[in-house]
């Protein structure tokens, strides 16, 4: 496992758990007492589009951490072939943490 001696991945995998963290902690206080249906999208042109439950929120939660898992696995694999691609998934990790608390964060704000 060189990957872990590496300190420079350590920034992203950092951001990664902290940005997924509070994702997960924003979502779970917010919403889990909900019983309306939630507003998943929407837009100031059509209003709202997407409408589900606290269970599709939790699925695009999880598939976004899945997302994560894979990558984080695929980099540690490439690891030793090819860094900089390890390098580049782990901060496409970050980012799609990012999105995930943003995903928390409207989906409390509109609800």
């Amino acid at each position: 496992m060189e990957i872990v001696k590496e300190k420079a991945l350590w920034v992203p995998i950092g951001l990664t758990l902290a940005l997924a963290a509070a994702g997960l902690v924003l979502g779970a206080v917010a919403i889990k007492n909900v019983s309306a249906p939630l507003i998943i999208h929407f837009d100031q042109f059509h209003g709202v589009d997407f409408v589900g439950s606290v269970a599709d929120f939790w699925g695009i939660w999880l598939g976004g951490l899945a997302v994560i898992v894979l990558n984080a696995a695929l980099s540690t694999v490439l690891y030793r072939r090819e860094r900089f691609l390890a390098y580049l998934l782990l901060a496409g990790n970050a980012l799609i943490a990012l999105l995930m608390l943003v995903l928390a964060a409207v989906v409390v704000g509109a609800n």
